[in-house]
């Protein structure tokens, strides 16, 4: 008889203690739960902060009034066209590092941002296989008509990349709430009859 009296507040005490341990694990994995979406959003915020510096300084650049991709094409060009011995120079450019960093996290980046980011640094990889075409002995010993017009495509996917990279840089900063800041696009290429797709 005594010990049937101990046997409801044991079980009692048993119950409460399993509620407690289990309420406490609930809790600890809703909070470790939200620590990780935290380091989540984090993360996500840190690697769209670095992809926008790079797009950002690129557009800037090719956005630089004082250095317009039009006008540089047609000194160019007409240089090319008074020469036909005039091989413009081409220099190596870099403009994809922090890209190629984290490509393996680019899942960590919204659906709405990974299109336009991608479709920017395509043409960035368009303009650098560009760039050692034009850098190679196929583009020197071309006839200048040849070069003439593989220079004006080089131009174009730069035209291109402003662009892209103009969206790119408006779709991140719309998924980081910032306001827009983007340099204001120049025009195409003039009409100016030189051959090449623009």
């Amino acid at each position: 008889m005594l010990g049937e009296a101990w046997i409801g507040p044991a079980i009692i005490a048993a119950a409460i203690s399993a509620l407690i341990t289990v309420s406490g694990w609930i809790l600890s994995g809703r909070r470790e739960l939200a620590s990780e979406r935290r380091r989540r959003a984090e993360r996500r915020a840190d690697v769209q902060n670095a992809i926008l510096a790079e797009i950002q300084h690129y557009v800037d650049i090719l956005s630089n009034p004082d250095f317009d991709l039009n006008d540089t094409w047609e000194s160019v060009v007409s240089d090319m066209e008074d020469d036909a011995d005039y091989v413009p120079l081409v220099p190596s450019e870099r403009n994809d590092t922090v890209f190629r960093a984290i490509l393996p996290e680019i899942h960590v980046l919204p659906a709405q941002v990974i299109q336009p980011v991608v479709r920017y640094y395509n043409q960035v990889f368009a303009i650098d296989a560009m760039i050692a075409d034009l850098r190679g002995n196929g583009f020197a010993g071309a006839h200048q008509d040849q070069r003439i017009k593989m220079y004006t495509d080089y131009v174009s996917l730069k035209i291109e990349a402003r662009e892209q990279g103009q969206r790119a840089v408006r779709a991140l900063n719309q998924s980081l709430n910032r306001p827009e800041a983007v340099s204001n696009p120049g025009a195409d290429l003039s009409g100016r009859s030189s051959g090449g797709a623009i």
